[in-house]
């Protein structure tokens, strides 16, 4: 494969794909689009944010998308002139969007139309240049009695949405214009939204290179063998690091012929996997468990898989065995294999693989990335100990984003000028140099591969003068055994009227948190539990595994169950 070198996101693609020619690259409602197709399309985007946009080299512009075909040619197309992407969450709630885009200066913001009711709002209150997409741009005259209503709505809601153009349209009318590459592979290409290493939300700052050197040594594992003919069903979204670098641009810069889902559907991807020659699955554990659950998922076209790769969360080796002597049963030559990754480290760090594995690890680092075991005073520990584990290497973030533009925030430099990232997470390293996942030392919360970051819901929640303390954990539901999110709370008013309570504080939460973020559960306490540092006790309140009983209060104290 082609060496990244000093290229954007958009050279490196076209650089690995020069060899192939003409190929199919995108699918979408069984249309296929060539490569130059495609390509075409993303310098016309280009062309229209250049000179359309006045975009200019480090401006922001605000991608707020499900996975589409759309989503994936703005990318290329921005990173093309030099433009910072800032991939948003699809779910959030308009204030939240509103927040971020004005937060980063954002010049202008693409969203698809049927999102567009939701936000209509919104979007004219910021008042920038906004791109709409359209569900058919690529799939033609789209039938069906629900089609049908859901363009009456589309063309209803359209007008309202001020300083407004049509993704097609755009591209049609600089299809002949050309503007020129832009490229400092050392500059932010993209902002992402992360847990931080402390568990607090925080914007990561990506650079082409980073993006490119996760896809360089991660193709080592395995390559497209036909281009255009094998296919990948990409349903990780492109705001999720581990979607954007290894789901999405890796299958393009090998030749796949890429299937985008906007949202997961364990029959359509397994239906899809029958009728077309895919040969890797990425994903997070949830959905691989979905896919199993699913009728049609054992079947001969399981021989196809060569290279998966499970992230997000911790998967239990019993059911990753249990997936691979399905591909094993119908011949396949790969394996679904656990990695460790996060955004601050452009995604994957470290993984098994076909041939690389131990159960119950998350392999060995990525050539070229180093990771080591640390002690809280940044002090290497022994094989075998428990401790933090820290990343450095090409793949690194530049830092989070800060007001003032500059680097490094976020990094831990070492005495020989290494920028490492914490990863607030614990494991330790065996003899033979595999990793194993202890836990996690941040407080994020995983719920069906979104994080949930308690303590931004309990800043908001404590703003509410009727709450005295609250602590949002982990815990999971009794009959699923999924994770959920359960809130303990105590309120300063004990005669107050709990139904209200409860109700603003599910408003609040929707207002201003994505939908994975409301709590199941409410436990109401006379006063939370706290360590010897008058802190609140989460971890007694953390239900770490289905079996572990829900946090009990001395005799005396008020624990009422509060489902919601």
């Amino acid at each position: 494969m082609v060496e990244p070198r000093d290229m954007s996101c958009y050279e490196y693609y076209k650089a690995c794909t020069e060899e192939y020619g003409e190929y199919y690259c995108q699918q979408h409602f069984g249309k296929w689009f060539s490569n130059t197709r495609i390509i075409s399309d993303m310098d016309s985007l280009a062309a229209y944010m250049r000179i359309e946009l006045g975009l200019q080299p480090g401006d922001v512009y605000s991608v707020f998308m499900p996975t589409t075909v759309q989503s994936i040619v703005a990318f290329y197309a921005l990173n093309k002139i030099g433009v910072i992407i800032n991939f948003i969450h699809p779910l959030l709630p308009p204030d939240v969007v509103k927040e971020t885009v004005t937060q980063l200066h954002s010049k202008g913001v693409m969203i698809l139309d049927l999102l567009a009711k939701k936000y209509t709002d919104m979007l004219n209150e910021l008042n920038l240049p906004i791109l709409v997409c359209h569900s058919s741009d690529y799939a033609g005259a789209l039938k069906g009695t629900g089609t049908a209503v859901g363009e009456a709505l589309i063309k209803k809601i359209y007008p309202r949405i001020n300083n407004r153009e049509e993704y097609l349209k755009a591209i049609q009318r600089f299809r002949k214009a050309k503007v020129k590459d832009y490229c400092d592979c050392d500059k932010t290409a993209v902002y992402l939204n992360g847990g931080g290493t402390t568990g607090k939300s925080k914007t990561i700052k990506l650079t082409s290179r980073a993006i490119n050197e996760i896809v360089y040594r991660m193709s080592k594992l395995d390559r497209i063998h036909r281009p255009g003919e094998e296919a990948e069903i990409i349903v990780l979204p492109l705001f999720h690091c581990f979607g954007l670098s290894v789901a999405m641009h890796m299958a393009m810069c090998n030749g796949a012929r890429l299937i985008p889902m906007m949202n997961f559907d364990a029959k359509l991807f397994n239906r899809l996997m029958r009728k077309n020659c895919v040969v890797g699955i990425l994903g997070i554990p949830v959905m691989f468990k979905k896919l199993m659950e699913d009728k049609r998922f054992d079947n001969k076209c399981l021989k196809n898989i060569r290279l998966s790769f499970c992230g997000g969360d911790d998967a239990p080796q019993v059911w990753l065995d249990e997936f691979n002597s399905h591909l094993e049963k119908w011949g396949a030559v790969g394996k679904l294999r656990q990695g460790y990754g996060l955004t601050e480290v452009g995604s994957v760090c470290c993984t098994c693989s076909n041939d690389v594995f131990k159960p119950n690890s998350i392999g060995v680092p990525i050539e070229g990335v180093r990771m080591d075991v640390w002690d809280d005073n940044c002090n290497p520990l022994p094989v075998g100990e428990i401790g933090e584990l820290v990343i450095a290497g090409p793949t690194v973030m530049s830092g989070y984003y800060t007001e003032d533009g500059s680097d490094g925030a976020g990094l831990y430099t070492d005495a020989d000028g290494v920028k490492w990232v914490r990863s607030g997470d614990l494991g330790y390293r065996d003899k033979d140099g595999f990793y194993f996942f202890a836990g996690r030392k941040k407080r994020v919360i995983i719920i069906s591969g979104y994080n949930v970051y308690p303590s931004d819901i309990e800043k908001r929640l404590t703003e509410l003068d009727f709450v005295h303390e609250v602590c949002c954990v982990k815990g999971f539901d009794k009959e699923t055994k999924k994770p959920i999110i359960r809130m303990f709370v105590s309120y300063a008013n004990k005669d107050g009227d709990r139904a209200a309570y409860e109700k603003t504080m599910r408003t609040e939460i929707e207002r201003h948190f994505s939908k994975f973020s409301l709590p199941r559960e409410i436990i109401e306490l006379d006063k939370l539990p706290e360590t010897p540092l008058m802190k609140v006790d989460f971890m007694k309140l953390t239900q770490h595994t289905p079996e572990d009983s829900v946090y009990t209060p001395p005799v005396g104290e008020k624990n009422s169950i509060l489902p919601i």
